[in-house]
């Protein structure tokens, strides 16, 4: 039961906690003013209601005009004639999209209204953004990649954090009564990301989160995203000379660096047969959660995969994290 294929064994990777090292030493502050400026600014979105053949939910398509014009498409469900509930932001994996109204019922039988939006470039929405810099590979991992003022998923997190202040606003599609976020693989990324630049955020769901711990996941991942970079340095940079600036573009969105600043209930997931988002990077930002109430799934046979047990124990934590919040209000 205790396989771990290319990693730490089980009882090491439950202690491994990284010095933040590579932690830039603006990263707060960088943070701190972009948030500023998501702020300053009101963003455009039209939603459309549609007609949906389960009549206990209301289902709309949603456009989302980002901070650089970016139009993002999203959907949004909520139970049927309620003004007020739970509020889920959902983050979809990397290549995929903001997904089907069906992949959200689970969460609205739970009595949650569900948003989600394409990240900038995948699904069917577009990325306005230009990037210096070209590569021989394909993806969107080396977009800016030797500037982090505007590198692709600074870029993303930017999106990220309008997305939130909107949903939280008064011309939101729904009052929230409790706020989560959650996603896998570069959806897990983006919950850490959102947990941890998100004010007001009640609960994390993060599965096998990609875009964390980079130092690590660059030395030992063998396959997705991360290969992407480092097959750049054997086809653009095979010696290396722009090493420490991708490290440090890298730096800025990396989802370790958000981890001791997130303090809400949270739920992790892993695979100890990933070798697209290895177990210790995952293990890493888990050790360095601020949250007093954490918990990680480990599954020792599964890789970087859907997991349906995992399923459950999700709306477990969900359906305990929302009964607490009604608590709370009454």
């Amino acid at each position: 039961m205790g396989r771990n294929v290319g990693d730490f064994p089980l009882e090491k990777l439950r202690e491994y906690k990284p010095e933040l090292t590579g932690r830039p030493p603006d990263f707060q502050a960088f943070w701190a003013g972009e948030k500023v400026k998501m702020k300053s600014l009101r963003a455009n979105v039209k939603a459309v209601r549609r007609e949906y053949p389960v009549p206990s939910v209301e289902v709309s398509d949603l456009q989302f005009e980002s901070w650089d014009g970016t139009p993002l498409n999203g959907i949004f469900v909520k139970p049927a004639g309620v003004e007020k509930c739970p509020v889920i932001v959902c983050f979809h994996g990397y290549t995929g999209s903001c997904g089907l109204a069906a992949d959200y019922l689970k969460w609205t039988a739970l009595g949650a209204a569900v948003y989600s939006f394409d990240v900038r470039g995948q699904g069917s929405s577009p990325d306005y953004s230009r990037y210096r810099n070209g590569s021989r590979n394909t993806g969107w991992m080396l977009n800016g990649i030797l500037d982090h003022e505007n590198y692709y998923y600074t870029n993303a997190y930017r999106d990220l954090i309008l997305q939130l202040l909107w949903t939280r606003s008064q011309e939101a599609l729904v009052t929230p009564s409790s706020f989560g976020v959650m996603g896998s693989s570069q959806g897990g990324g983006l919950a850490l990301a959102a947990a941890g630049l998100g004010d007001g955020v009640d609960y994390m769901v993060s599965d096998w989160p990609f875009m964390t711990h980079f130092e690590r996941a660059l030395d030992i991942a063998l396959q997705g995203p991360y290969m992407e970079v480092v097959n750049y340095f054997k086809w653009n940079d095979p010696q290396g000379a722009t090493a420490d600036k991708v490290k440090e573009t890298l730096s800025y969105i990396d989802g370790l660096h958000f981890s001791d600043s997130i303090t809400c209930p949270a739920l992790m997931a892993v695979g100890l047969e990933d070798n697209v988002t290895p177990p210790s990077t995952v293990f890493a930002a888990f050790n360095h959660l601020g949250s007093v109430e954490k918990e990680i799934e480990v599954y020792p046979q599964f890789t970087h995969e859907m997991n349906g047990f995992h399923e459950e124990k999700k709306l477990a934590f969900v359906a305990k994290q929302l009964n607490k919040a009604g608590r709370d209000l009454t």
